[in-house]
């Protein structure tokens, strides 16, 4: 086993979360053949029915995914289309999920047959400087996809990911990902890896749209907490930002974007340089699933570390050691943002 693929340890868990996942690995070993043997298009329609089973079954998922959206969504469609959105969220997930499985078995020669891809010569304006480049993306549409559209067409990437709560799965992730041509960081140890990488003028791909508390700035129109990773990075290297977003047309074909690389000027304020940073990689993101809302992670409890969002924000700012005055000045953005 490579030190790409090997788990990494974990901490001691429950006897009941052994035993859920050791069913679960054994479920997922006896589904992964014929799952690889099936044809992309009848894997995807087996992909939306089992997020539909999904959905039914996962009742703390379709919680979380029915209160993001009725927070974001409730001024605009009813109860029953915010319904609909959240089963069409767990549909598109599960065909992501047999994508995923699928995807080394997609031959370098198809690519191009089930691709449609607007700005590459942003990748290469991007590395024109020497400074490597910084992918931004998130886990919206098949974010995966574009990091086995970029290996086949010959540039080295770089993965940062976080390993999965079982190790089965943290392996068929990474060995999926290796097998598509990238290279695995995992995150916590994973810093100076990028910066070798940076330097030897390779793309690292960063997915910053999960819940942090790193800073808050706007995201939907709310103050959330959000990770500033990327910003201290590029802040650092100069290492431009290239905004790529991947989503599953209606053709049934890979739709890829790379927009025109960003470089922000350092000023002597770091933070501000860091809240500014996360602020326009939060807009782009959420103008990119505004155009396509059922290809975004709904389901992840993105604002949990949000002081004021939801009635337990209080709650989330106590567990968070900010002060009264950090607290007030959260409540008064979103306040202003209302």
């Amino acid at each position: 086993m490579s030190d790409q693929t090997k788990s990494l340890s974990v901490p001691a868990v429950p006897y009941k979360k052994r035993i859920e996942r050791f069913v679960g690995r054994i479920c997922l070993a006896a589904i992964l053949p014929p799952i690889r043997a099936l044809t992309m298009s009848s894997a995807r329609r087996f992909g939306g029915s089992l997020g539909i089973v999904l959905y039914r079954g996962l009742s703390r998922y379709r919680r979380v995914a029915h209160k993001n959206i009725q927070l974001i969504y409730g001024d605009q469609i009813d109860e029953i289309e915010q319904k609909k959105m959240a089963k069409a969220v767990f549909r598109h997930f599960g065909q992501w999920a047999i994508e995923f499985i699928k995807m080394p078995q997609i031959l370098d020669a198809e690519i191009d047959n089930v691709s449609v891809v607007i700005g590459e010569e942003n990748i290469r304006e991007a590395l024109k400087s020497g400074d490597g480049s910084l992918l931004i993306t998130g886990h919206f549409g098949n974010w995966e996809f574009i990091g086995r559209w970029l290996t086949q067409r010959g540039y080295t990437l770089n993965v940062v990911a976080r390993d999965a709560r079982d190790p089965a799965t943290t392996k068929l992730m990474a060995e999926t990902r290796i097998g598509n041509g990238a290279n695995v960081l995992y995150r916590g140890n994973s810093a100076r890896g990028i910066l070798k990488a940076l330097k030897r003028n390779e793309i690292v791909a960063l997915l910053p749209d999960q819940n942090a508390a790193d800073v808050f700035v706007p995201f939907f129109g709310q103050p959330t907490g959000t990770v500033d990773g990327p910003a201290v990075l590029h802040l650092r290297t100069k290492a431009p930002l290239l905004f790529s977003w991947c989503i599953r047309g209606e053709d049934g074909r890979f739709h890829l974007t790379f927009e025109t690389p960003v470089i922000v000027e350092k000023t002597e304020n770091h933070q501000a340089d860091v809240e500014r940073v996360m602020t326009l990689i939060n807009a782009r993101l959420e103008a990119q699933i505004r155009k396509n809302p059922t290809q975004w992670l709904w389901l992840h409890d993105r604002w949990k570390a949000s002081p004021g969002v939801f009635p337990d924000g209080e709650e989330q700012a106590s567990r968070l050691n900010l002060t009264a005055a950090q607290y007030e000045t959260l409540q008064q953005k979103r306040n202003e943002s209302a």
